[in-house]
């Protein structure tokens, strides 16, 4: 089988000294497509970077400012940099942006701002988005107006509730699925996700973090992206290669990439 590991982050400190290990285990593991994903600028570049460096491993970059590091940008427009490296077409998505209150890094009225900003930006580009939402639904589903929601967007290491779920899957949007759908006391994410259509959902390791049992509290990587799979397959109660196949499609479909870059 072919997985797809829909959101990592091997331009983290954590990873980025032993990648080319990394995406040996991560081949040997069936993992033949991996979304590098940006939080600052300095770090979307170096995914950008790593991508085409290691191109043969089928990684594909995402660029955004997390909503952590928002408060690190300057005052007015988003920097002409993170425009043009979002507009490439090698970069297949924006993110990952959204609203953090659980850690409150930036300021709330900033993290607002920045998302809007960096929304607009993703529309006008025609890019897809990948969304980061913790413990601030409330004030993010009012920002999704019609002139500013994406056609396209997922709401990465889901830890919504299954209203927050039904409002994503009525506009099309996708739905990520981490490790922690492994972990014992996640019930509720297990909950959300048997509601979920296969078609809606993608699975992702957030590594270097959320490490699925029974490696929970190393150092994640890409390679056990299939663990996230088999849990899922087993929750949804379908065979594990039709679960993987619909969410390869999801993948192709979400990301705009094509069959023929399987490795």
């Amino acid at each position: 089988m072919n997985y797809v590991d829909s959101h990592c982050h091997l331009n983290s400190p954590e990873l980025r000294g032993g990648i080319p290990a990394g995406l040996e285990r991560a081949k040997g593991a069936g993992v033949v497509r991996m979304a590098v994903i940006g939080s600052t600028l300095d770090d979307s570049a170096e995914a950008l970077e790593i991508c085409r460096r290691y191109k043969p491993y089928g990684l594909f970059p995402v660029v955004g400012i997390h909503p952590h590091e928002v408060k690190d940008l300057p005052a007015g427009e988003l920097p002409r940099e993170l425009l043009d490296m979002a507009a490439l077409p090698e970069v297949k998505a924006w993110g990952e942006i959204g609203l953090d209150y659980y850690y409150d890094l930036s300021p709330r009225a900033v993290q607002i701002e920045k998302l809007a900003q960096q929304l607009e930006a993703a529309k006008t580009l025609n890019k897809p988005v990948v969304f980061h939402v913790r413990d601030a639904y409330d004030d993010f589903w009012p920002l999704m107006t019609a002139e500013r929601a994406p056609e396209k967007a997922e709401l990465h290491c889901f830890t919504g509730s299954m209203d927050d779920a039904r409002r994503a899957l009525d506009r099309g949007w996708k739905i990520g699925v981490t490790g922690l759908v492994t972990f014992a006391k996640a019930e509720d994410v297990r909950a959300v996700v048997r509601g979920l259509p296969a078609e809606a959902i993608l699975c992702e390791t957030d590594s270097p973090w959320m490490s699925p049992k029974p490696f929970r509290g190393t150092v994640n990587e890409p390679s056990r992206v299939p663990l996230v799979y088999r849990k899922v397959a087993e929750v949804k109660n379908m065979a594990l290669e039709e679960l993987t196949a619909q969410v390869w499609r999801n993948n192709m479909e979400f990301f705009g990439l094509e069959e023929a870059a399987r490795v």
